[in-house]
């Protein structure tokens, strides 16, 4: 397990390293981040899907994604009163939402088997729905940072809202998904076939984009806000995974795959979104890897520990 961990570590500090010396430009972070969320994550999605048993039991866990995601996006907006405004649109996207389908999935099918992917999926799906776009949406209303947004007819704005949903390659999978659920649709043997390479390829290329987007910033007011969102994360962490252990009503082994997910790092869109609201990309990116980092750690721990495995 150590192992397994150190290699998904390794991927990351590979890539950081080819950057620096070279190999990949700054911006190439955007190529990998294509792959990954229009290629290697939708076929790592429906290959779960199509390889692992789903009833309507385990919709239970979309809805309690769903508040995970949701809720602290509120505490931080009441708890960041006094910060400058964009440093709490900071904290707000990024002490908030669960980087899932990107990091987490790829990390728990390493330690536990591709069975193991469902779970985490059906968590995702109900994360998705705030931090697709919804984050976004909020954030930027409660704190009044776009008035060209808040002066739009409601239905350009509602417009706005849907597209930024659809647009996400991913979110409309979850929802294919949801609708093959439903319907007790099997996938064809010939369509897994033809996705699996590209759904193995998913835990490498995500660890290889973050550590592509890594570049650690040199203004300590950044630094202090980055310690800020480790610890409501740690914080919330903790809490969603007490509440999944004690509240969800499913067997030890799917409990400890909530509870790995609970420490999840910070959303790519999350990052994408601090960049467009703050324009502090930089900022970002390295929370982006600081976070992966801390998350690989606890969830290995975590499953060393834990009784469900």
């Amino acid at each position: 397990m150590i192992f397994q961990a150190g290699s998904l570590l390794l991927v990351i500090i590979g890539a950081y390293a080819l950057k620096h010396v070279h190999i990949f430009d700054e911006r190439d972070y955007r190529v990998v981040q294509g792959l990954v969320f229009n290629l290697t994550l939708p076929c790592a999605i429906i290959l779960s899907f199509a390889t692992n048993k789903h009833d309507m039991h385990m919709l239970w866990i979309v809805l309690f994604g769903f508040f995970a995601c949701a809720i602290p996006l509120f505490i931080v907006y009441i708890g960041s009163r006094g910060d400058e405004k964009n440093y709490r649109a900071f904290q707000m996207l990024n002490a908030s939402g669960l980087n899932l389908g990107a990091f987490c999935l790829p990390v728990v099918q390493t330690f536990m088997g591709a069975s193991a992917g469902l779970p985490i999926i059906m968590l995702d799906i109900g994360n998705a729905t705030v931090a697709t776009a919804g984050s976004l949406t909020i954030t930027r209303t409660l704190l009044h940072m776009d008035e060209n947004f808040k002066t739009l007819p409601l239905i350009l704005r509602l417009h706005n809202i849907a597209r930024d949903f659809l647009s996400s390659i991913s979110f409309d999978i979850y929802m294919l998904m949801l609708v093959v659920m439903f319907l007790h649709i099997t996938i064809p043997q010939p369509i897994v076939t033809l996705i699996t390479p590209f759904a193995n390829a998913n835990a490498f290329c995500a660890m290889a984009m973050i550590g592509l987007m890594m570049e650690i910033p040199d203004n300590r007011k950044d630094k202090v806000e980055l310690g800020k969102v480790i610890a409501w994360r740690m914080a919330f962490g903790a809490t969603i995974a007490v509440a999944a252990w004690f509240l969800l009503p499913f067997d030890m082994r799917i409990r400890e795959i909530i509870v790995l997910g609970s420490f999840a790092p910070i959303t790519i869109f999350s990052t994408k979104f601090t960049d467009s609201l703050t324009g502090n990309a930089k900022l970002a990116g390295f929370s982006l890897t600081v976070t992966a980092i801390i998350s690989l750690v606890v969830m290995t721990v975590l499953h060393a520990l834990l009784p469900g495995a």
